[in-house]
């Protein structure tokens, strides 16, 4: 099976390889959880987690991605 945001090979049942699941879980603390259960789905920001897992990306820019949407 391979990760449903970076595409590399994982045997984690939820599609999601360890290095992905880290940086969900981070941008979830940060984020806070209230805001997060607001997310209907959440997959509009796998490209951004995929980028942050190539270093091209920082879990603060997906953060203050996620809160932006949340004052407009």
């Amino acid at each position: 099976m391979k990760c449903d945001i970076c595409g590399k090979p994982t045997a984690n049942p939820k599609g999601i390889c360890d290095r992905c699941t880290g940086i969900m879980d981070q941008v979830v603390r940060e984020v806070g959880s209230d805001v997060w259960e607001k997310i209907p789905d959440c997959r509009y920001i796998y490209p951004m987690v995929k980028r942050v897992a190539e270093g091209t990306l920082r879990t603060e820019d997906v953060v203050n991605e996620i809160l932006k949407g949340e004052t407009d």
